[in-house]
């Protein structure tokens, strides 16, 4: 890779190649302008609407699409300037009255030069195709629509605890921070803090009684003084991010020379606390001007993480990705270990973390909690920063909502407590029992045998349970142990000689079953990334080798289902069309209702257009009844796969990212299909021009030859026919009626060629069975073949055939012919036909003289010609378009002689497909 050294003077090519890429990308869509405060009542939405007024003035379609007024007389003022879009109407339950929203689609439909839209972070009606506002900007930015909107500080995402912290106030709807860093223009609207009150005062931004709960709680000075802060902070750091950008391409204007390129990575857990780490994260990357990762590490613990947790992971890191972050989730036992080596194999400056939790939290630096961890590892060039956690629930009095119920649209049952309580009671029991059976057997074996059986029963639970109930077996043995010590009369240890043996004996035990339990951890963690790798080599494996779409479909959709238990239907849309068609794909019988099949339909048209995952567990068309992810190789989207029976807690925790990976892999195969098609018909093409050279050297050879020995023979009849006597005339008179025959059939055979060729490259398949082809080239039969018997051999249980029936009868009639005109007239004709897995073969067998030796290929080439003892003579052009048809249908043809009996097998076989799945009725 080239790169500029420093102070060399010259931009870095990587920098310029990603500028380029990134100014590609703005051309494609619209610019947005952000009108961006410190709280409600500094001017944004005013002037926003000037904006929106000075560029109607210059002859731009100006339309209001949102715009929130709050009865301000100067601002509905200006509002009234310009065209407003009717909002669409949601009928509300009971009644409650119509609910009014953005109209999206009116909006796409309209397509103004310039959109208003105001209040972003505003929630979006149940109904509506995104849950946000924010997310309809996106897709009108896509459509290539210029937008003017307002934010104000306190609904950026990654201050959301800063605005806690500040006002006391919890801030329900957020908008990512990409939006202020990627927007074109950011407009700071700022106001000192004593106008904003004196506004409030005169009822300005909020009118009656609501202005003065405001100035009781979040409008207080203070408040203000530290939103103004805030919001001052975020534009210079955007204004601080487009120098670091120019001066990167503009080397020349750099006085400060080269700085250390920085990476952050924050460590999260399924704690909803990590909220506050990915925001801190995201804030020291802002300030270092470098990129960031969310890593999470999947241990075995994990894998029976309560649906809750796992519901808590996956918002942390969509939390991540709208923050911009790379999210990654690894595997391991240690985490600690898999965190480090990651950062270093990242190239990692700076790691967050969060303090330990439960009992670990009163010793955060002890052996066992994560930072001491992370801190003991040898990494000279990374810093650990532990970060500070407020527990949720804590400073609010209101404990955050659990996002399953957003982001899964399922209910959470909590039985983590039940199914943990098993194993516990279990190992309980255990340890009771053993006990009993060493007091009993302790005549005979002493203290040892107790020893030993509390042993077996700690490593037994190890491998069955794990570390915790090893130890609840060893801690029930001695409890029962001192029960049944003191009811049977039995002394306890009470010297210094007897309980260090004793001891000695727990400790051996409970380091003997924590090592088994590692030992089994990392069993599982390896069955678990073994049965993943498998699950994707065996859905490789499968799909790789097929060129047929419906074939991988098919394949695909069989795959996922034994491996994961999901029923997958794909959305494919013709080639080449400007506003596709989608067609369902399903491999099952189940087709559901007419109403939720459009629903499913509309979703995967929006998924096919914006190439991102619609449905259940992301935030557009949350409510939909599956999920849509997009079929991506590279930019180019070749479908949608349709998750419609998704159960969360019966695929693996990687879920999206997991089913991600499918689905580029489902695509990249039928890239690789399309491609060998393409490739397919590259070559029909060539052969297709060889017969066009076939089919002039035809007309040059096999026309002129007859018509001269026609000629020859009339020319004779004319000038001798006086002298000669009649025998001979009546011999010219065979030449020429015999000759006449041959041009005839040349002509026959260059018709059918001319034919082939007019049709183009693409071949009419159907989907036919053998016999009718058999049927078309018997009507077609040669005249040689009138007194033939011929005898049928066709396997009943033969597949149809994909192909283009006509251009095969051609095939088997060439054959038939090449037959009969090689043989004597007496002799039977046998046709067979059989299939295996791969193939469908046909053969015509003749009981004639047979093949030279030596030329079995050679007679498949033009103009190939053999001179039989008995029969005609041919053309060589028969055994050639056979041939050539053949191949067009990807086959292969081929000659031998009959071992055991005289004559001649010529067979062709094509390859065998499977019956396609139909789309579904529309």
């Amino acid at each position: 890779m080239i790169s500029s050294l420093p102070g060399d003077g010259r931009p870095d090519p990587d920098t310029l190649l990603a500028s380029v890429e990134k100014e590609a990308k703005k051309r494609e869509r619209g610019r947005l302008k952000v009108f961006f405060g410190a709280a409600p009542g500094v001017g944004k939405t005013y002037a926003m609407l000037r904006y929106g007024i000075d560029e109607q003035a210059k002859g731009r379609e100006v339309l209001a699409g949102v715009v929130e007024t709050h009865q301000r007389s100067d601002t509905e003022a200006l509002a009234r300037q310009l065209e407003r879009l009717p909002l669409r109407r949601f009928p509300a339950a009971g009644g409650t009255p119509v609910l009014e929203e953005f109209d999206l689609d009116a909006a796409l439909a309209r397509h103004p030069s310039l959109l208003l839209l105001d209040e972003l972070p505003h929630s979006n009606v149940t109904g509506s195709r995104h849950a946000k506002r924010w997310q309809d900007l996106e897709e009108l930015l896509d459509a290539g629509i210029d937008i003017a909107t307002t934010i104000n500080v306190q609904h950026l995402e990654s201050a959301n605890d800063v605005i806690f912290a500040i006002t006391g106030v919890r801030v329900r709807e957020t908008v990512p921070d990409y939006l202020i860093t990627s927007a074109e223009e950011l407009n700071l609207i700022d106001i000192s803090e004593d106008d904003l009150l004196q506004r409030l005062r005169e009822n300005k931004v909020y009118l009656g009684e609501k202005g003065t709960r405001a100035m009781a709680h979040f409008f207080r000075r203070g408040n203000l003084i530290a939103l103004r802060q805030l919001a001052m902070r975020v534009a210079a750091d955007r204004m601080d991010s487009e120098l670091q950008e120019f001066r990167s391409i503009h080397p020349e204007d750099q006085k400060d020379g080269a700085s250390l390129r920085e990476k952050v990575l924050v460590a999260i857990t399924a704690a909803p606390e990590s909220e506050q780490l990915i925001r801190t994260g995201y804030r020291l990357s802002q300030a270092l001007h470098c990129g960031w990762m969310a890593v999470h590490v999947d241990t075995p613990r994990g894998l029976w993480q309560r649906p809750q947790d796992q519901a808590w992971l996956w918002s942390h890191m969509h939390l991540a990705e709208q923050l911009g972050a790379e999210t990654v989730r690894i595997t391991g036992v240690d985490v600690a270990g898999e965190i480090i080596a990651y950062a270093r194999l990242r190239r990692v400056s700076r790691i967050i973390v969060g303090p330990s939790r439960g009992l670990g939290k009163y010793v955060g630096r002890g052996p066992g909690s994560l930072p001491w961890q992370l801190l003991r590892q040898p990494h000279p060039n990374i810093d650990v920063l532990v970060h500070p956690l407020e527990l949720r629930g804590q400073g609010d009095g209101k404990s955050s909502p659990v996002p399953g119920s957003s982001y899964l649209q399922q209910p959470l049952q909590r039985d983590y407590p039940l199914r943990i309580s098993r194993p516990i009671l279990a190992s309980a029991l255990a340890g009771i029992l053993l006990t009993a059976a060493g007091v009993l057997l302790s005549p005979l074996v002493g203290s040892a045998g107790f020893f030993l059986l509390s042993l077996l029963g700690a490593v037994g639970a190890a491998l069955r349970y794990g570390r915790w109930p090893s130890i609840v077996v060893i801690v029930s043995a001695q409890i029962s142990l001192l029960a049944f010590g003191f009811g049977f009369g039995k002394s306890l240890p009470h010297t210094l000689e007897t309980l260090l043996p004793f001891g000695a004996n727990i400790a051996v035990a409970i380091i003997v079953s924590q090592l088994v339990a590692r030992s089994r951890d990392q069993e599982l963690m390896a069955r678990m990334r073994e049965r993943r790798a498998r699950n994707l080599y065996t859905l490789v494996q499968s799909i790789s080798g097929l060129r047929d779409s419906a074939e991988i479909l098919s394949g695909a959709a069989r795959q996922i289902h034994d491996s994961l238990g999901l029923s997958i239907s794909f959305w494919l849309a013709a080639e080449g069309q400007e506003n596709p068609q989608l067609h369902r794909h399903a491999s099952g019988e189940d087709r559901p209702p007419r109403e939720v099949l459009e629903a499913l339909r509309s979703a995967a048209l929006w998924v096919f257009r914006n190439r991102r995952p619609a449905g259940m567990g992301t935030d557009t068309l949350s409510a939909l009844p599956a999920l849509m992810i997009p079929m991506m190789n590279g930019d180019h989207i070749l479908g949608i796969m349709d998750i419609s029976d998704l159960e969360f807690r019966r695929i693996p925790g990687e879920w999206l990212r997991y089913l991600e990976t499918i689905s580029r892999l489902v695509a990249s195969a039928l890239e690789s299909a399309s491609a060998a098609q393409a490739r397919s018909e590259d070559q029909m093409r060539l052969r297709l021009e060889k017969m066009q050279n076939t089919l002039l050297s035809a007309i040059s050879h096999d026309l002129r030859t007859p018509l001269t020995a026609m000629l020859g023979a009339l020319s004779t009849l004319e000038q001798f026919s006086d002298s000669l006597p009649p025998q001979e005339q009546l011999t010219l008179i065979r030449s020429v009626r015999e000759q006449t025959q041959r041009m005839g059939d040349n002509m026959d055979r260059i018709l059918r060629m001319a034919s082939l060729l007019s049709g183009g490259a693409s071949l009419n398949r159907e989907w036919v069975p053998l016999g009718d082809i058999l049927g078309i080239a018997m009507r077609n039969q040669h005249p040689a073949c009138a007194q033939r018997k011929f005898n049928f051999q066709i396997s009943p249980d033969l597949p149809l055939l994909h192909a283009d029936p006509v251009l095969l009868a051609q095939v088997v009639g060439n054959l038939v012919e090449n037959a009969c005109r090689y043989t004597p007239p007496d002799t039977a004709i046998d046709i067979q036909g059989w299939a295996d897995q791969e193939k469908i073969s046909v053969c015509v067998i003749d009981h004639g003289f047979g093949i030279p030796p030596g030329r079995e290929e050679a007679i498949f080439e033009r103009f190939s010609q053999i001179s039989p003892p008995a029969g005609e003579k041919g053309s060589g052009l028969g055994l050639a378009i056979a041939r050539t048809i053949v191949e067009m249908h990807e086959g292969r043809i081929w000659a031998t002689n009959l071992v055991m009996n005289r004559g001649a097998r010529f067979c062709f076989s094509i390859p065998r497909k499977p019956l396609p799945i139909l789309p579904e009725e529309e």
